[in-house]
């Protein structure tokens, strides 16, 4: 309720956080912690709280990751991967595939795909040239000698999710 939540949306939420507690060996705060930026990141309900604990569960029985790695990462990236479009199963099979494959802590995996998704995001959003000095053109130029392209056939930049899983297939 602290979160200016309602009766109805407490109730939905502490439930869930009580069952993605037991679930995954963590404290009923931390699940709380964990599902509330989940769902205020994608701009979800509290009554899908138990649908994004049961997305955390599963994909880290299905892969080298913990619950706990795939939340932390989550909350590290999940309004960012919103705003460019991209949906939440693609957010955290992503995040999966880079912990189990690099190791690297959650923190830095999560943070890494948010900056990914921020410099693309600046080229969409501001036009040529980044704060940085980075160049569209360079950016463009790098993607087409491995086959991708930036933008679609009208000109118009292509969305980051269809970008990435290019450079994945890559």
């Amino acid at each position: 309720m602290q979160q200016g939540r309602s009766v109805n949306d407490t109730m939905q939420l502490t439930k869930a956080a009580a069952e993605s507690a037991r679930v995954a060996g963590i404290s009923a705060s931390q699940a709380v912690d964990y599902l509330t930026t989940a769902l205020n990141g994608f701009g979800m309900k509290a009554s899908q709280a138990l649908e994004v604990s049961d997305k955390f569960a599963a994909l880290a029985a299905s892969s080298a990751t913990s619950y706990d790695e795939l939340a932390v990462a989550l909350s590290k990236v999940a309004s960012q991967a919103s705003l460019a479009g991209m949906s939440m199963d693609y957010t955290l099979a992503l995040l999966a595939k880079g912990v189990e494959t690099t190791r690297e802590s959650a923190e830095s995996i999560g943070t890494a795909l948010k900056t990914v998704i921020a410099r693309m995001r600046e080229i969409t959003d501001y036009g040529a040239t980044l704060e940085d000095g980075t160049d569209i053109n360079n950016v463009e130029k790098q993607l087409s000698q491995v086959g991708i392209a930036l933008r679609d056939n009208n000109g118009e930049l292509r969305s980051t999710q269809a970008v990435l899983n290019e450079v994945g297939l890559k």
